[in-house]
Order: structure tokens, then C-alpha cells, then sequence
């Protein structure tokens, strides 16, 4: 499942969501597609990853699982990171890494990461 949150420009957590409609037409807005499965001429991800995209009021996260793929226009400004990255100086200290937006998800969906 995929989930796009919504970050101010200091990482502030503002909004999730997980509607593929939402995320695609958010996404698109910044030049970027996602989908699931295989598509010509993109990579699909083995593993699950977390993609920032700067905008212009602050950050877009968007989680993807392993079988899904992101289209980022070349050029385009992103950070990835499938839990192995320590920090980026471009981003605000307090957009969480991988395994802490997992987290959250988590526990924003009533879920608890113990169980996973």
C-alpha cells in the first residue's frame, strides 16, 4: 500500500494519505508517477523505500512497497531511502528516515510495529 504524507518546509508531519487517486493526482502535480506491477521501461522495487520530494511549501514522503515503481523526472530533486540512509543534509532534521515513517504509518493506521 502505498502512503503519501505531506510535510511543511521545517518537516512538520501534516497530512497522510493512502487513496491511490489522491496520491496519483498529487504526484502528477510535481511531474512524478507511480504504479504497481511491470511498465515499460521502469525498474521495479525489490524492497519497500521512501521517496522525498521537495515542493514548494515544504516536502512530499511517499512509501512505496516492493512490486511498486516511482517516475522521477530527470532533473527533478528526490531522495530515496530503502532503511539504509543515516541523513540528508539537504532535508530538515525532523523528516523521519525509513524505519520512523514506517512507524508512524503504523501507529496512525492503529497498527503497532511490534506486530508487524
Amino acid at each position: 500500500m502505498p502512503v503519501l504524507a505531506v510535510f511543511d518546509a521545517q518537516g512538520s508531519w501534516r497530512d497522510t494519505h493512502v487513496c491511490d487517486g489522491w496520491i496519483t493526482e498529487h504526484l502528477a502535480g510535481q511531474g512524478v508517477s507511480w504504479g504497481r506491477g511491470k511498465k515499460k521501461g521502469q525498474q521495479v522495487l525489490d524492497s519497500a523505500g521512501l521517496f522525498y520530494l521537495p515542493v514548494t511549501d515544504g516536502y512530499l514522503g511517499l512509501l512505496v512497497e516492493a512490486g511498486e515503481w516511482v517516475s522521477v523526472p530527470a532533473g527533478k530533486p528526490h531522495f530515496f531511502d530503502a532503511g539504509e540512509a543515516e541523513s540528508f543534509e539537504a532535508l530538515p532534521a525532523a523528516l523521519p528516515l525509513f524505519e520512523a515513517f514506517v512507524e508512524e504509518v503504523l501507529s496512525l493506521t492503529g497498527n503497532d510495529a511490534e506486530d508487524e
